[in-house]
């Protein structure tokens, strides 16, 4: 891999709760090599929000951070204080949220919105708006010269969240996190935003956080993926690796629940049996043993150490020890 824009290194964070501390993740590793897209996917509650979070330094105030560390750029963004950090969001480091109609202010006009991230370039008012403009336009937006001084209600919701693409990319930044950024769109708009974000970051070169739950949308935009359980990083490859050759079985079972695979009618969906264990009371051994069909006696007393099993494919699975 390239140089790395993102490094976390054995990131734990935890939230304080009247029952207890609830260890929303533990001992994160994950890379995002310059240039290149990296997706990140699990089941809702394994922790992806709170990966986002604890990255951009916006964590709840019950949170805390027994150890590991966030390195953005050379930087230790964990060192840094309010103000420093401030000056990284937006700039350098850029965020495409999931639902656009939320992260658009409907009051103001999308132009001055434009303007007003520019906050921090000392170009003229007429240099911010061209800029703006020529981001518009190179999101596919009709007319960009003109419907700057409409309102986010005026647009559809495909347009409004190629109107927040626009303004992440609009600093070129170094990372963009994608927050689930097709979720509320159907799948012709999705198809067309996935493209989109594919034609950006080749001609800004930036690199790319993907946070999903939708795994043909990993399939097709990102370069390595890494598979979350439960607050842990499970298993991190090559998207052709891992999508092939799944070697974790919450992989191999998060996949065969992909619509997508199903060959023949039915009436019910294929899903994983079992529930996500209780993250303030982390059991012992392998995180994933109670919905594991393969589990075996030591996947309950001991847990799986990360892994190198093939040629740059991780995994935490004592099956991967034993073959």
């Amino acid at each position: 891999m390239n140089e790395n824009v993102l490094s976390l290194r054995d990131l734990s964070i935890h939230y304080r709760t009247r029952r207890g501390e609830l260890q929303a993740l533990r001992h994160v590793n994950l890379d995002v090599p310059r240039g290149a897209i990296v997706g990140v996917v699990g089941e809702s509650g394994c922790g992806k929000s709170t990966l986002i979070s604890a990255i951009i330094r916006l964590l709840a105030e019950n949170a805390i951070i027994p150890n590991g560390n966030i390195e953005f750029e050379g930087q230790d963004l964990l060192s840094l204080n309010d103000d420093q950090m401030r000056k990284i969001r937006g700039d350098t480091m850029s965020i495409i949220f999931q639902d656009p109609m939320s992260a658009l202010n409907p009051v103001v006009s999308i132009g001055q919105q434009m303007l007003d991230i520019q906050y921090r370039d000392k170009s003229s008012r007429s240099e911010k708006q061209a800029r703006s403009i020529d981001m518009l336009s190179r999101v596919g937006i009709p007319d960009p010269a003109r419907r700057l001084k409409q309102y986010p209600h005026e647009f559809s919701g495909g347009m409004q969240q190629r109107i927040c693409i626009a303004m992440a990319l609009q600093a070129n930044p170094s990372l963009l996190i994608a927050d689930e950024p097709t979720t509320a769109l159907d799948a012709t708009l999705e198809v067309q935003i996935i493209q989109l974000l594919k034609e950006l970051q080749s001609s800004l070169d930036c690199s790319i956080l993907f946070i999903s739950h939708h795994l043909g949308v990993i399939a097709e935009l990102c370069d390595f993926v890494v598979v979350m359980y439960a607050g842990e990083v499970i298993e991190e490859g090559t998207v052709r690796d891992v999508f092939h050759r799944p070697l974790h079985p919450y992989t191999q079972k998060l996949l065969q629940c992909d619509p997508a695979v199903i060959r023949e009618k039915t009436r019910q969906l294929p899903t994983i049996d079992g529930e996500v264990p209780n993250l303030i009371e982390i059991p012992q051994g392998c995180i994933f043993r109670d919905r594991c069909e393969h589990a075996f006696e030591k996947c309950n007393t001991h847990t799986p150490i990360w892994q190198e099993a093939r040629e740059a494919h991780f995994v935490s699975c004592h099956l991967a020890s034993s073959s």
